[in-house]
């Protein structure tokens, strides 16, 4: 038998908040969650089995149900819920959010296995060890509240390449080009082309933009997941996305699974 591949299960892929859009999480496997604007849409079997959430950057539609996994994983939980990302990324989620004035301090509140929250500041350009057999590597991307882009790399040997939050930026298509079997590749896109400035000066992409970032990776056959749409702006985005890379890229919604 060979060894298992990892799913992705997106449980929302917008970046922006709407009715009927979902906010930046994606589970994968059983236990990690990259980012948490859409956490309150798992299950409480499905919640109490998240061990790690691993965090792109601070701003608050990638942290807005942090708080609330905190809250449940008090009472849901045996074990604290770890909580990774940048030391800046931390920092402002401690210092700004669950600080006990927005939100409960949850790092200070007991259980009776240890604290319901558990922060950790993971390094740069090293891969750490994640639940299910998961690795991943934070590399630092252009966008602020300390955003780090992933490489993250399956049980299987197969790898993916998740760049959260970013405009133009160098570092992460560097480090994956040093992978060789790189199955998906899922990247922002937040804009539509004809927005190409207004994403400039956000710290954002257009399909545009993207396709320009794809050609320092050189990876042509590997498909491309785009997320992080401003949803009012879907149609023109899917649109220049499809003029720009074809059939390659297709953009992610809530309730896509993909595997690597």
């Amino acid at each position: 038998m060979g060894r298992a591949r990892m799913h992705i299960e997106v449980l929302g892929a917008d970046g922006g908040k709407k009715s009927g859009s979902s906010l930046v999480a994606m589970k994968i496997g059983r236990s990690v969650l990259i980012d948490a604007g859409s956490a309150s849409s798992l299950k409480d079997d499905e919640q109490s089995q998240i061990e790690v959430v691993l965090l792109t950057h601070a701003h608050l539609d990638h942290i807005l149900e942090l708080g609330f996994m905190a809250d449940a994983a008090a009472s849901l939980r045996d074990s604290p819920l770890r909580v990774l990302g940048s030391a800046a990324s931390l920092k402002a989620v401690q210092t700004h959010y669950m600080n006990d004035l927005v939100w409960p301090d949850f790092s200070r509140i007991r259980t009776s296995s240890g604290p319901a929250v558990i922060y950790e500041t993971i390094v740069d350009h090293e891969w750490v060890e994640l639940p299910g057999g998961l690795s991943a590597m934070p590399v630092p991307v252009s966008h602020g509240a300390g955003a780090r882009g992933f490489l993250l790399r399956s049980p299987s040997g197969g790898a993916a390449v998740y760049t959260g939050d970013t405009g133009p930026t160098s570092d992460i298509w560097e480090e994956a080009s040093k992978l060789e079997d790189i199955e998906l590749i899922l990247a922002e896109v937040s804009f539509p082309d004809s927005m190409t400035d207004l994403a400039i000066s956000s710290d954002h992409l257009t399909p545009k933009l993207l396709a320009e970032e794809l050609r320092k990776l050189d990876r042509p056959s590997a498909p491309v997941f785009a997320f992080h749409l401003k949803p009012w702006y879907r149609q023109e985005i899917d649109r220049d996305l499809s003029r720009r890379l074809g059939d390659r890229a297709v953009l992610l919604m809530r309730g896509d699974r993909l595997t690597f």
